[in-house]
């Protein structure tokens, strides 16, 4: 099982990639006009208060305009997902082609956890600013 983590996520992350290619192409055919046509948050509709995911997908398209700040102050997950994936992506590549670096398998689900927890700070900050000071953060 040496590399099964770190061979699924490679495997995953080049699809990935190619469904990023394709989301960029969209955004810059189309802008983001088309946010305006995009459905409510039913968990914000439902509550009234922000989701984990909340602010995300301007956070992908500050990121794509290269608006790294900006994007982290969106949802912060979203930036650092993009800097572990482009890390791993091409340490990977590199392993794989031409056997530079280790294989250290299992590692990711280290950074993915770190992911996760972030987002779920960002989520209890926002809500404690929305909740406790009516602080509309997005």
């Amino acid at each position: 099982m040496k590399g099964f983590y770190n061979k699924t996520f490679y495997d995953l992350g080049k699809w990935l990639l190619a469904a990023v290619f394709a989301a960029a192409i969209f955004i810059w055919i189309f802008g983001d006009s088309w946010l305006s046509v995009m459905p409510n948050c039913a968990f914000e509709t439902v509550t009234g208060l922000y989701c984990p995911g909340c602010g995300g997908t301007r956070a992908v398209l500050a990121l794509f305009q290269g608006r790294l700040l900006k994007s982290f102050l969106y949802h912060p997950a979203v930036p650092y997902t993009f800097i572990v994936y482009c890390v791993f992506m091409i340490r990977m590549f590199l392993l794989k082609h031409f056997g530079i670096g280790s294989e250290k398998d299992g590692r990711i689900l280290i950074f993915i956890y770190i992911g996760i927890v972030i987002a779920l700070v960002q989520w209890i900050v926002k809500l404690i600013l929305l909740i406790g000071y009516g602080v509309h953060v997005i």
